[in-house]
């Protein structure tokens, strides 16, 4: 069943978009990390968290297009599946930080 589009839905459609742009831009700061590092080892991190980052921009957009469709059933699995990426995406980014040689310092 869809309804007619309202403005929190607009809102909250936006946002989904927002988040699938910045994890993309995310993803791409991990894969020059990558890059950069010469694809050592210390490498699969932040590899891994710019698939994961993909991922997560997949289900922002497919969040989005369902919402601007008007459909909110879905709502509660894609934020449990958001939440769990970026927990995941942020511990390797102190990984990276902490104990990865040739990273920047994490507290300058």
């Amino acid at each position: 069943m869809t309804e007619a589009p309202t403005f929190y839905s607009e809102r909250t459609a936006l946002a989904w978009r927002r988040t699938a742009i910045a994890a993309m831009g995310t993803a791409g700061l991990f894969v020059n990390h990558a890059v950069v590092s010469g694809w050592r080892p210390a490498a699969i991190g932040p590899a891994l968290a710019a698939v994961g980052l993909l991922f997560l921009a997949g289900i922002s957009f497919a969040r989005n297009n369902s919402l601007h469709h008007g459909h909110r059933e879905h709502g509660p699995r894609a934020i449990a599946m958001a939440t769990v990426v970026v927990l995941i995406v942020c511990v390797v980014s102190v990984f990276i930080a902490f104990f990865v040689p040739g990273a920047p310092p994490a507290i300058t």
